[in-house]
């Protein structure tokens, strides 16, 4: 075989959405960076670097999400809670990815932050769990469907095995060091671009297998204030109000008192001195 022989396959190759796909590699990357749809991708592009065994899957294809989240909840002891809640979503086959603990510098009272990651089918068993730890203030789940980036994920990884394969064996006739050097140049590249998009599609499946939740622990001294439920609600909280203003009027007065004295110092001072002279002028 020939230099010509073996550039006419690669093109042959190429041609058969090859192209296609090592020009779409950074759009790929960017789609799942940003989030957006891959649907801008023409159709056809996608039906020739399909398989034929997914000609009629999209009907029947599982939808894939990623689930993010937030739990807030006040505890009377958040480090201890916090403990809690590593062994409860340890025990449901997750993993805290990140934990934190601080104090309050106003009220000195413990706080604790968890980021965890809890497998999809045991999270809500979990979250109940981890809910009966304190009382909850707030809570949201939040789902993002990410199928079209996992269709086209799929769809570019089996070309790209399959133009690797046909690479290989076109190196396996090579017949000259010319021949070689080019057919290995084009499987190195085709290479490069499979370990990319394979990584980047086991990102893509540990964010859909496993659910990311934020979960705050805090005190109740530092707990949201509620608005009164009923009318006795009310009352307890005027009551409050009224003792809180009180409070701080007794505070405000304690702040002012020394500066009051020192006011009355200045103005005693002042009377002497004026007094004095009045007097020696009236001596004169």
């Amino acid at each position: 075989m020939t230099i010509r022989r073996v550039s006419l396959a690669l093109a042959l190759l190429a041609s058969l959405g090859l192209s296609g796909c090592a020009s779409s590699g950074d759009a790929v990357t960017e789609d799942m960076m940003m989030g957006e749809s891959v649907a801008a991708m023409p159709e056809i592009a996608i039906e020739e670097s399909m398989p034929a065994d997914m000609g009629g899957r999209d009907a029947t294809i599982e939808r894939s999400q990623i689930v993010t989240g937030d739990l807030y909840l006040t505890v009377e002891s958040p480090l201890e809670a916090a403990d809690e809640v590593q062994a409860v979503v340890e025990s449901a086959g997750g993993r805290v990815d990140s934990r934190s603990e601080y104090t309050d510098w106003v009220t000195e009272a413990p706080s604790a932050y968890l980021w965890v990651r809890i497998p999809v089918g045991s999270l809500e068993e979990a979250l109940a769990e981890i809910e009966q730890l304190g009382t909850l203030e707030s809570k949201s789940l939040n789902n993002s469907d990410v199928t079209l980036q996992v269709i086209d994920l799929d769809a570019r990884i089996d070309v790209l095995e399959s133009s690797i394969q046909k690479l290989r064996d076109l190196q396996d006739q090579a017949t000259t060091t010319a021949e070689l050097i080019e057919v290995e140049a084009a499987l190195s590249d085709r290479q490069a671009e499979l370990d990319s998009l394979n990584s980047q599609r086991n990102y893509l499946t540990d964010q859909v297998q496993y659910a990311s939740i934020g979960i705050q622990l805090s005190s109740p001294e530092v707990a949201p204030e509620r608005d009164p439920g009923s009318f006795l609600d009310g009352i307890v909280s005027g009551w409050n109000a009224m003792l809180a203003f009180f409070a701080g009027t007794i505070v405000f007065f304690g702040f002012i008192v020394p500066w009051l004295g020192l006011l009355v110092g200045i103005g005693i001072v002042v009377w002497v001195a004026v007094a004095i002279r009045r007097r020696k002028r009236s001596d004169a």
